[in-house]
């Protein structure tokens, strides 16, 4: 008898693989084509008018490079075969789609499903409408956000409408609903109120006026990169150069020549590794780079760290800080939490890691008994936020609140959500978590 053993990957493992042993991950793609060739004969068998082909679609996870070579491909073919029988295609975008706008517009698919506008992510409603609706359905447009007490007031969702209906008239290949989906803890009222908005004012063609875009080189200029200076001694070039293209095997015995040469471990880790990383941050930041990217530099970092650790362990008289990081209850996500305890570490803070799904009670006597400086919380999902005010809230009744900072991240979380939950700090990316934790010690 065969024993197969199967393996689960997580997104950041996947990426590894993907880089790492691409003849071996394109022959599993090809071994398992059949199988989806099947499947697609069988949806344009079948009685269904619409067919889901793809989904989760998001410029974080299937990044355009990725998204270009590896999907895009199966998207036209399902169209075309889907087509061919009377089918339309629907795919499943609800993420962050700003480095796939033009990808997934012209992916021959015929609605895109679950788009979910600003302020839950970068792409504004008018300028999804404006760029798609000439060869897409739009279906979804209003961010779940705005059904929950925690993240939105009435007035904004008010407020969303006004726009909403302004930024997608005429009201053409549009087809409104919640996305990505209804919350568990929704204000029903609140939906209650988008159908009789929608009812009023939801005949076609809109009459509100489309709301204008920037121009092409207004966008450019918006996002134009502040580029800082690579160090320009050689002595740390090749660490730098390892850092921003994820060389995580080279790195280890540069990192060691270097070492043997006499040089600071401090320096290689600033001049080498952290300059790489800041810039790394400012290319991620205008869409240069995307999560894929920094996760292999952050590879490459932890690799390189594990070869300075001793010589920075003598070099340090303490510790910066300690720092509890984990991502709430509910949630999953663990990509930005493993870059933010990267590049934590990588500066000198002692880190525990309560991983992810973590429940309020047992983040708050992980503070009791690691006593840290800092909890950092993390969030992806618009529905698990609430979850951090719980802590918060939860280390005030056991009187923990007065000795512990707070810190919050991810994706959907704001400046505003951090002070309206009463955090002591808030970074927007992994890449910024470390000032924004150092800020916190000196005060």
């Amino acid at each position: 008898m065969h024993h197969i053993q199967k393996y689960l990957l997580d997104a950041t493992e996947f990426y590894y693989h993907y880089h790492d042993c691409q003849k071996e991950m394109r022959a599993l793609a090809e071994s398992i084509e059949s199988y989806f060739d099947q499947a697609l004969k069988i949806v344009a068998d079948s009685p269904a008018e619409a067919v889901y082909w793809g989904a989760n679609f998001d410029d974080m996870i299937t990044y355009p490079a990725f998204f270009e070579r590896e999907i895009v491909p199966w998207i036209r073919k399902a169209s075309d075969y889907l087509s061919a029988h009377g089918k339309f295609e629907f795919c499943h975008c609800d993420g962050e789609n700003l480095g796939l706008m033009d990808l997934i517009r012209d992916s021959a698919m015929h609605v895109a499903e679950a788009i979910t506008p600003y302020p839950m992510t970068k792409v504004k409603i008018e300028e999804y409408y404006q760029r798609w609706s000439d060869t897409l359905t739009l279906f979804g447009c209003i961010p779940e956000c705005l059904l929950l007490e925690e993240t939105a007031t009435d007035e904004d969702l008010e407020a969303y409408l006004d726009h909403l209906f302004k930024a997608v008239a005429p009201g053409r290949r549009l087809i409104l609903g919640i996305a990505d989906s209804t919350p568990p803890k929704a204000v029903f009222d609140r939906l209650i109120r988008i159908g009789e908005r929608v009812e009023k004012e939801g005949r076609l063609p809109l009459q509100g006026g489309a709301v204008p875009l920037l121009s092409g080189s207004q966008l450019t200029s918006a996002v134009a990169p502040v580029t800082p200076q690579l160090f320009e001694d050689e002595t740390f070039k090749v660490i730098l150069e390892d850092v921003l293209k994820g060389k995580h095997v080279d790195i280890k015995r540069h990192a060691q020549e270097i070492l043997d040469r006499g040089v600071n471990a401090q320096d290689i880790l600033q001049r080498g590794m952290i300059s790489a990383m800041e810039l790394i941050s400012e290319r991620f930041k205008c869409g240069d780079v995307f999560i894929p990217e920094v996760l292999l530099s952050a590879r490459a970092m932890d690799e390189a760290l594990l070869v300075l650790e001793p010589y920075l362990t003598s070099e340090k008289e303490e510790v910066i800080g300690k720092i509890l990081v984990g991502t709430v209850h509910g949630d999953m996500h663990d990509i930005g939490k493993n870059m933010v305890i990267t590049m934590l570490r990588g500066v000198g803070f002692e880190i525990q890691d309560m991983g992810v799904n973590v429940p309020t009670e047992r983040i708050v006597e992980q503070v009791s008994e690691y006593q840290p400086d800092i909890v950092g919380l993390s969030a992806l999902l618009t529905t698990t936020m609430p979850e951090m005010k719980k802590v918060i809230d939860l280390l005030k009744t056991r009187g923990l609140r007065g000795s512990v900072r707070v810190m919050v991240g991810g994706a959907p979380v704001s400046q505003s959500w951090a002070d309206d939950i009463g955090a002591d700090g808030y970074s927007e990316n992994a890449l910024t978590a470390v000032q924004a934790a150092k800020d916190l010690l000196a005060k």
